[in-house]
């Protein structure tokens, strides 16, 4: 019994409230992002619980044929784990024996990196999951489209063309599927050169059916009466400063109740004060929550929730939609929980404001309002603060990134991955990423787990899990346990309760995905992706925070049941760094180049402390080998666009001089030890 079957168990047993031991089915799927339209990573299932979990141990591990650590959630249907990876690749591996069964690799027409952006080029390297519809798995290759293939052989059905790859576009995001459709949003790198959309497509024929604009259009050409009127909350010559973005990059939530989607939004892009009108309002649909239509893609109702942003503190993170009562009454509503440090609940008909939590320290805010907008603290504002470091809390990452919430429907206690990851705005407009290594940070860097009881509006319990930050997404069972994997390696349980850790182990690698469960032949497994997370932009761009070097393992795929005896696999082996090719340069000429790293965004794939990415297809440039000509040959000459390298044609030789400098000058400071340096690059 799988399938549509093993769902309709699943939901009666939801609709009934079973919870005696032993009521678990014989056989349930995981087939949707989250565990269903609503997002909400709850398994209704209690094999497994506070009193059994001791005996939970490894079925069995298997390495994957990728060098990127994958971090989607794993999908799973009629015994099969779906997961996907960068550039389109999709792999099917046996549930009950971890065996690949097949694997898929989207094509690229021969000339794509002649005529790719920046944008598909970042794209390209990172990918957060995949979609399941009917026979069909569907994901984004990275330029721009979706790909369906069959579910049991992994050949393609259908390619469509979602954004242009020619223009400052990409998808790292995940599809999602509702109402015999399939939605797509995309992302701009936060440049503010293209307007940020979502598309829906035909499910079964891959055929646009419509359109939703985040941002309003060119003023000049712009015909739409809405898009006009949005347009006046943009201020005056607004398209002078920026197109927009509002990049609805991950968030997207199919409310089958209310038959519409929800979005969330990126911020403005790029996101400096200066980067906008003087008279600008709120800047619609940036950094919003808004519903639309599911069928026709017509605009319904918006939340705003940071206006005149100049934190990168997105919406584009954190949707559910769930049944809570509010003030008693139960109320059907939408759940947000973006970077910014409050989660929120909004009428899902309507989008009222209903009940906001803060549940980590801020500086930018001291509140919210009664209708749920912010009020700011005006000395948190650093263009308030000329010549001064602020304190930005949270940092650029948020309290809260795409990783997956989790919903306990029975409670309405709402799980929440939290980083606790300041970052300082210097005196000179840089960004301190490391802020909470120095010593005299007033916030040091942790990760934690916070439960919120979004009914009485407080939050509940706090667990702190690591030094690291930047961890996995979560998973609630019905057996009163919230899982959850860790950067340094480790698979947690917690007592969903108290948050007490009641369980973990040592899985060998690093995870950003959250878990999934799933009963197969009358036992319930537990499935995560371990790695060394390279599938996720951040675990290059603050790999000290994502990782450890010892959690940076091969990708592999792992699978839990109660009895399991397989072993562990192991921790990485950290190598030293080796000597560099060539002498340390002129300190001035490094250090135009670490300001040249950050201007030509090589943060955003290499990562910080001078480039030390973790895997997957983006060298680890500490250990670089390749003298000052072959360097030029890769960036001024495209001699690796094919792999993903962009082509900087018109990079001055001076600023290659001077970057190359700074390559050898980090990789001299990592094979000495030495701590690696900060960044300067705009939050996002």
């Amino acid at each position: 019994m799988r399938g549509a079957k093993a769902a309709a168990v699943a939901l009666a047993m939801a609709a009934s409230g079973c919870s005696e031991r032993g009521g678990d089915p014989r056989d349930t799927d995981w087939a949707l992002l989250g565990n269903g339209p609503s997002m909400q990573h709850h398994a209704d299932l209690k094999q497994i619980d506070k009193a059994s979990v001791s005996r939970l141990g490894l079925a069995w591990a298997v390495e994957m044929p990728t060098a990127y650590g994958l971090v989607g959630n794993p999908l799973i249907e009629d015994g099969v784990v779906y997961q996907g990876g960068p550039g389109g690749r999709i792999f099917a591996n046996d549930l009950k024996t971890g065996k690949l069964l097949w694997q898929f690799a989207a094509t690229y027409p021969e000339d794509a990196a002649e005529r790719q952006s920046f944008g598909v080029f970042w794209a390209r390297q990172f990918n957060r999951g995949m979609a399941l519809y009917r026979d069909k798995a569907i994901i984004a290759t990275g330029d721009c489209r979706l790909v369906a293939v069959d579910r049991k052989s992994g050949v393609q059905r259908w390619a469509a063309q979602s954004c242009d790859p020619g223009l400052d576009y990409g998808i790292a995001g995940a599809p999602r599927v509702g109402g015999g459709l399939v939605f797509i949003g995309n992302s701009n790198q936060e440049l503010g050169t293209q307007r940020g959309f979502v598309d829906a497509f035909d499910a079964e024929t891959g055929k646009r059916r419509w359109r939703f604009y985040t941002v309003p259009g060119d003023p000049k050409t712009e015909t739409d009466p809405f898009y006009r009127k949005i347009a006046e909350t943009w201020g005056t010559g607004w398209y002078g400063k920026t197109h927009g973005a509002g990049a609805p990059w991950d968030a997207l939530t199919y409310d089958e109740k209310l038959g519409q989607l929800i979005i969330g939004t990126g911020a403005l892009g790029p996101g400096e004060p200066s980067a906008r009108a003087a008279d600008a309002g709120d800047e619609l649909f940036t950094n919003s929550v808004v519903a639309v239509d599911a069928k026709t893609g017509k605009y319904r109702w918006h939340a705003k929730q940071v206006p005149h942003d100049g934190w990168n503190y997105e919406a584009a993170v954190g949707l559910m939609v769930a049944d809570v009562p509010v003030g008693g009454t139960p109320r059907h509503v939408v759940v947000s929980v973006p970077k910014q440090g409050f989660a929120y609940v909004y009428d899902a008909a309507s989008g009222k404001f209903l009940a906001g939590t803060q549940y980590v320290d801020v500086a930018w805010a001291k509140g919210l309002d009664a209708d749920g907008r912010p009020i700011f603290n005006p000395e948190a504002q650093y263009w308030n603060r000329p010549g001064q470091d602020t304190l930005v809390l949270p940092g650029g990452m948020g309290a809260h990134g795409w990783e997956a919430l989790a919903f306990d429907p029975r409670t309405s206690v709402l799980y929440v991955p939290t980083m606790i990851l300041p970052v300082s705005r210097t005196a000179d407009g840089a960004y301190d990423w490391l802020y909470g290594d120095r010593p005299d940070a007033k916030v040091k860097p942790s990760g934690q787990v916070v439960a919120i009881d979004l009914a009485a509006g407080r939050v509940k319990w706090r667990t702190t899990t690591s030094r690291l930050p930047v961890n996995g997404g979560l998973l609630h069972t019905a057996g009163g346990l919230v899982f959850q994997g860790l950067a340094d390696g480790r698979l947690l349980a917690f007592d969903a309760a108290t948050g007490a850790v009641v369980w973990g182990r040592q899985t060998g690698g690093a995870i950003r995905a959250a878990p999934s469960s799933v009963m197969l032949d009358g036992e319930q497994y537990i499935v995560v992706a371990t790695g060394n997370g390279a599938a996720s932009a951040s675990a290059s761009l603050v790999s000290r925070y994502a990782s450890t070097p010892q959690a940076r393992t091969p990708p592999r795929l792992l699978a839990f049941k109660l009895g399991g005896s397989a072993a562990y696999p192991p921790l990485a082996k950290a190598d030293p760094v080796p000597t560099p090719p060539g002498p340390r340069q002129s300190p001035t000429l490094a250090k135009q180049g670490e300001t040249l790293f950050a201007a030509y965004q090589c943060e955003y794939c290499h990562g910080t402390d001078g480039g030390a990415s973790v895997g997957g297809g983006i060298p680890n440039l500490n250990r670089t080998r390749v003298d000052l000509a072959a360097f030029k040959g890769v960036v001024q000459g495209g001699d690796r666009r094919s792999g993903g390298m962009p082509q900087f044609r018109d990079m001055p030789d001076a600023h290659a001089a001077a970057l190359y400098a700074y390559v050898l000058d980090a990789a001299w400071d990592a094979h000495e030890g030495k701590a690696g340096r900060s960044v300067s690059l705009r939050p996002r």
